[in-house]
């Protein structure tokens, strides 16, 4: 599974615009589309772990179901 195919279903679940993960993760709303659309790999896990905190999903097996 890629992680851009799961976080923009986690993402809309809360309700939550690119700009309010902006705002929680201080990721570019630009990056965190082009994550969610798979044209940018993630190199970083910490990326990844701030935008599950900004949408409190802190059991990975919210993400990886």
């Amino acid at each position: 599974m890629i992680i851009g195919e799961r976080l923009p279903a986690l993402r809309e679940e809360k309700k939550f615009s690119h700009g309010e993960v902006e705002k929680r993760t201080g990721l570019l709303r630009c990056y965190i589309s082009r994550v969610e659309n798979g044209l940018v790999r993630v190199q970083v896990l910490d990326t990844i772990g701030d935008y599950l905190y900004s949408l409190r999903a802190r059991d990975k097996r919210t993400v990886f179901p």
